[in-house]
């Protein structure tokens, strides 16, 4: 299974990604409490102003990026009569010259053949760090959290409940937690925070004799993953009404990629061309795998993600025609 080896903890605690993790956990620990606060306590609402602020906040390296890439492709065929200048010429000199007229015109059109890769570079760890709040909410809202503590203090009085933890997470058709204690409130947070609908009914049918303390508190995080009619929770299937978010995930995904390469397609040659047509097709294709095989929640993350990349692009596109006009 493509994430079988995803090590969950708790809360993230990698050098670099860790701590970004907890101040993206902080800002949706915040928005989550204001829309309990107005009784909108579902957490699809708090999944997409969370990616709409953190898009906002990321929105200068993506436009310097976008711009970094128009403004290699513009000196392109200039770019190329240089590299035909010095094609038989493989000596150090003349290869000495080729690149400080390379630099030169880079310098002329303040571009860096760089300058497309170091947003992406500093993106990265953003991205991952988003994905680890996305991927164990329950490790950073503090209010979701404690239902799942409430649990937990009930089913620790169950005889035996540590030998049904330990099953549960070796036969979880989600990834395992990595290095499981049942005897740690953390660990098993981080199992039941990944539990679907039909593995809670599983866990409810081993703790019977609780059934009356915790069913109530299940009902509630069910209630809380709700957005719409889709268990975010769940895995989207062709049988619910969750197939809509790998579905319109494909369709926002295709028109970012064709309204980016309408951005880009200028100063392209036949290659770059038909390498970008074939992008265009094949993304679509790649996000809609992903989000198949994701819960529902890192689905609706993706999708809102794309639909702010799709808007981004059109207002970019339109300001390019400005200026070229």
């Amino acid at each position: 299974m493509l994430f079988s080896n995803i090590v969950i903890l708790t809360q993230s605690t990698s050098f670099l990604t860790g701590p970004i993790a907890k101040a993206f956990g902080v800002i949706m620990n915040t928005i989550y409490d204001l829309f309990s606060s107005i009784g909108m306590g579902s957490l699809g609402y708090s999944i997409i102003l969370f990616t709409i602020i953190i898009r906002l906040l990321m929105l200068p390296l993506a436009i310097k990026q976008q711009k970094s890439m128009i403004g290699m492709q513009k000196i392109q065929p200039q770019l190329k009569k240089i590299q035909d200048k010095y094609k038989n010429k493989k000596d150090a000199e003349s290869q000495n010259k080729m690149r400080m007229e390379m630099s030169q015109l880079y310098q002329q059109h303040n571009v860096s053949p760089f300058g497309g890769c170091l947003p992406l570079l500093i993106q990265f760890p953003i991205i991952m760090s988003l994905f680890a709040v996305l991927r164990n909410i329950p490790a950073y809202i503090e209010s979701i959290k404690a239902l799942y503590i409430s649990i937990i203090a009930s089913i620790k009085t169950v005889p035996g409940f540590e030998n049904i933890l330990d099953g549960m997470n070796n036969v979880a058709k989600t990834p395992k937690v990595n290095n499981f204690d049942p005897t740690i409130d953390n660990k098993i947070v981080d199992l039941l925070g990944k539990l679907s609908t039909s593995e809670w009914n599983t866990f409810k049918e081993h703790f019977v004799s609780v059934g009356e303390k915790i069913t109530p508190v299940i009902d509630k995080i069910t209630e809380v993953n709700y957005f719409l009619g889709i268990n975010l929770a769940d895995k989207p299937n062709l049988m619910s009404i969750a197939i809509l978010i790998p579905v319109l995930n494909v369709i926002v995904q295709f028109l970012v990629s064709k309204t980016t390469m309408s951005a880009n397609s200028k100063n392209m040659d036949e290659k770059q061309a038909a390498t970008n047509k074939t992008m265009m097709y094949t993304m679509p294709l790649i996000t809609v795998f992903f989000v198949i095989t994701m819960p529902a929640g890192l689905g609706l993350y993706w999708l809102t993600s794309s639909t702010f990349q799709l808007v981004q692009q059109i207002v970019i596109n339109k300001h390019l025609k400005k200026d070229a006009k």
